[in-house]
């Protein structure tokens, strides 16, 4: 074996191996990146939900406030229809008793 078959035989794998190791790094390098820009990608759509989350909580907050007006509403008509029907049954009482004086029934 002389020197140039021992050097092509150490060097021809060896330079393989170093090859090999530097397109693993181009590689790991590249998927790195592809990581960091969906990263990035998650964290702009973090910053959406959490404005979405704001506006639906001001919803939330206006239809609460919306429903309590409505049941306030509803409150103040139920008290006017329960002095309603008191007035009515109380003329009803007084007709009754005016139609029992009198004999009409």
């Amino acid at each position: 074996m002389s020197n140039i078959q021992f050097y092509l035989t150490i060097g021809i794998p060896t330079l393989a191996i170093l090859i090999g190791t530097l397109m693993n790094a181009v590689q790991y390098n590249s998927i790195n990146a592809r990581f960091s820009s969906i990263d990035v990608r998650f964290s702009s759509m973090d910053f959406r939900f959490s404005a979405l989350e704001g506006r639906v909580s001001n919803l939330e907050a206006r239809f609460d406030a919306r429903f309590n007006s409505i049941d306030a509403r509803f409150n103040n008509l139920e008290v006017k229809f329960d002095t309603l029907i008191g007035k009515i049954v109380e003329l009803d009482n007084r007709v009754t008793r005016i139609e029992a004086k009198l004999d009409i029934r």
